[in-house]
């Protein structure tokens, strides 16, 4: 079942057996010799992200483990960030010339495909030590999925989901707030994080309900693309604008940059509608609702209470 909970195991255990699975991933990614180091890069930080979203939502159970936990995925793969971002640059330009595929932008594109092409070649070239530092960081994991063994989740299981649930929803209806009041790029960014998040958490307690956990896992999904690309757009603008000895300042630059701003419009009108249908709820509601729901799910298995390790 992946990265979900099970009904027949104990909120802690599968804890422990998801954390696992995300680790030994992302180790086998790290080994794999004949993976392209920027899509290998790429999957690696999806798992830190997975993980972080795991341990976000059990944080109450955790305890004083949860803030060590958070920093230290949080900073590998902040580590693994230079490279990917050089990638993302990329995929993002490819979006941005289907969107104005009807336009003649052919060699507008061309030239900026072969911009950030060599800035992602020469961020590889200048990371000598990239190769040493994978390796290192596949050891660091090994080490960390033999910790995961010891994880402790301690407290009543389905009120550790609803604080878990409660919190980042709430981070996100407010961030939402904030940026319907003044929008602007780290609001946008902000709210693309709590969004994310929350995502990661309907897909782990997707079993208690699947029909409807599954539609809001999809408009979440999209969600997150539209907040993904306008802030990769904002990271392009920020490049282009800021590494004039790398793109120049020629007319085409201005050109790129105002295709850039058409795009975010369109995202960003499209985020807001989909967000606030998101966000729509109290967040003190959708939490008690969402343990609800998980409590019906975990009493349809019979036996035992629905507790984690310890009270």
């Amino acid at each position: 079942m992946g990265y979900q909970f099970k009904q027949q195991e104990s909120l802690a255990s599968g804890v422990r057996r998801i954390a696992g699975e995300q680790l030994s991933q992302a180790i086998r990614e790290l080994k794999n010799a004949e993976q392209n180091p920027h899509q290998m890069i790429h999957e690696v930080r999806k798992h830190f992200k997975k993980l972080r979203g795991l341990i976000r939502l059990v944080r109450y159970g955790l305890g004083d483990d949860y803030a060590r936990l958070n920093v230290w995925y949080r900073d590998a793969g902040r580590r693994l960030s230079r490279v990917r971002d050089a990638e993302s640059m990329l995929e993002s330009l490819q979006k941005l010339k289907a969107r104005f595929s009807d336009l003649e932008q052919t060699d507008l594109f061309s030239e900026f495909e072969n911009r950030f092409l060599a800035r992602k070649q020469k961020l590889v070239e200048e990371w000598i030590d990239l190769d040493l530092e994978l390796q290192n960081l596949a050891q660091q994991l090994e080490s960390e999925l033999e910790a995961v063994a010891s994880w402790k989740i301690k407290g009543k299981a389905a009120k550790i989901i609803r604080d878990g649930l409660q919190q980042t929803y709430q981070r996100g209806s407010e961030a939402l707030a904030t940026l319907h009041q003044s929008p602007n790029d780290e609001l946008f960014h902000e709210c693309r994080k709590r969004s994310k998040y929350h995502l990661y958490h309907m897909r782990l307690i997707n079993a208690v309900w699947p029909p409807m956990l599954t539609a809001r896992i999809t408009e979440l999904d999209l969600l997150n693309d539209y907040l993904g690309d306008d802030h990769d757009l904002t990271v392009m603008t920020q490049l282009i604008t800021g590494e004039a000895d790398s793109f120049g300042s020629s007319a085409n630059v201005e050109q790129l940059l105002l295709l850039i701003g058409q795009q975010r419009q369109t995202l960003q009108a499209a985020a807001f509608q989909m967000a606030d249908r998101m966000f729509a709820e109290k967040p003190k509601a959708f939490a008690r609702r969402m343990q609800g729901y998980w409590n019906l799910w975990r009493d349809e298995r019979g036996g035992s209470s629905d507790t984690s390790d310890s009270k």
